[in-house]
């Protein structure tokens, strides 16, 4: 099987979007919507007994898992879909869910199995109401159900998107076995950013850090008690969002849940520890991302990463919902490098 060599942008380079639409894509597009499920896949169960919706589109005739008893709802005697294809493991951020991926999906499905799940409190997937629910080792051992049930021998193409590409990290870092790749998008390694913060101030580069603080504002306000959840339920925020972010299928329990991320895993003094990542990592940084530095997105990475790419990318935050050909181009340029070795 060969891949179309799509390849946005150049390292660490600022580039505007690229044009990818043509006439084959849009045959690929026609030919994943077929594929799209409109319901999950199937369901499995984590660690903790929570239970995630997954979701998985390929292009193949069987798009099930491969042990029917690992993920509930799937067909019995269902084969992997596409055992030839690349997976892509696309994981969604905050706060969204796994919908928010579904024009990057229509054109990866034709090539690739492309799983996804909605993260736990979010989507169909179960709705945990205690904080420890959503820390980092409930969010990797969703993570791994998955994998266990749906890609249990090969590693993945893994790609993720704020909130998500956060754990991505940290799943590459305790994981890495699992993956063939990480293509990360507006969602930075935390145990990083304590490093790059020291090596900044010591070096008196001061403007990058406070650049950052001024992007992560809003961190402060959603860990707070009552006043986030009372923004969101009045429509606040969405107006907020709507501003400057396309619109996005989202539920009040997504924006709900979703707050227990921050709350559960930052500004805490237990957290993950910078890790080196021992296999190919492309972060994508949109300039115009109201939330994420470009700065820190692409700095933080670079002396715990040896094998990696970075692009600026003229776009804002929710690159998955404006620039889903770009996401499906970067996607394949990852996996064109690991094929046939890692599939």
């Amino acid at each position: 099987m060969g891949l179309s060599k799509l390849r946005p942008g150049q390292p660490g380079r600022k580039s505007a979007v690229p044009n990818l639409a043509g006439p084959s894509r849009a045959r690929s597009v026609e030919r994943a919507d077929s594929v799209m499920p409109a319901e999950p896949t199937g369901f499995v169960t984590s660690a903790d007994g929570t239970r995630i919706a997954v979701y998985l589109s390929s292009a193949a005739s069987d798009a099930h898992p491969p042990d029917a008893a690992a993920a509930e709802g799937a067909s019995s005697g269902a084969v992997s879909a596409g055992a030839e294809l690349p997976t892509v493991l696309a994981v969604h951020g905050y706060p969204d869910n796994a919908s928010v991926w579904d024009q990057v999906v229509q054109r990866l499905a034709v090539q690739c199995r492309v799983l996804r799940y909605d993260v736990r409190g979010t989507g169909c997937s179960d709705k945990p109401r205690s904080r420890a629910s959503y820390r980092w080792q409930r969010l990797a051992e969703d993570a791994r159900a998955v994998l266990d049930a749906y890609s249990p021998e090969r590693p993945v193409h893994l790609l993720a998107h704020d909130w998500g590409s956060v754990q991505g990290w940290y799943l590459v870092s305790e994981s890495a076995e699992r993956f063939a790749s990480f293509t990360s998008i507006s969602g930075p390694n935390v145990a990083y950013f304590r490093p790059w913060i020291r090596a900044k101030l010591a070096a008196r580069e001061f403007g990058p850090v406070l650049r950052q603080v001024a992007h992560s504002s809003y961190i402060a306000f959603f860990r707070m008690p009552l006043l986030p959840e009372l923004a969101w339920r009045t429509g606040l925020i969405d107006r907020v969002l709507a501003r400057r972010e396309p619109p996005a299928r989202r539920g009040l329990p997504d924006k709900l849940n979703g707050l227990q991320l921050y709350r559960a895993n930052l500004l805490t003094r237990s957290g993950p520890r910078p890790r080196p990542v021992r296999l190919p990592v492309l972060v994508i940084a949109p300039t115009r991302d109201a939330y994420i530095s470009p700065d820190m997105a692409i700095e933080t990475p670079r002396p715990f990463v040896a094998d990696l790419q970075t692009r600026l990318v003229a776009a804002g935050h929710w690159l998955p919902l404006t620039h889903p050909d770009y996401v499906a181009a970067a996607v394949r340029s990852m996996i064109e490098r690991s094929w046939p070795h890692r599939r």
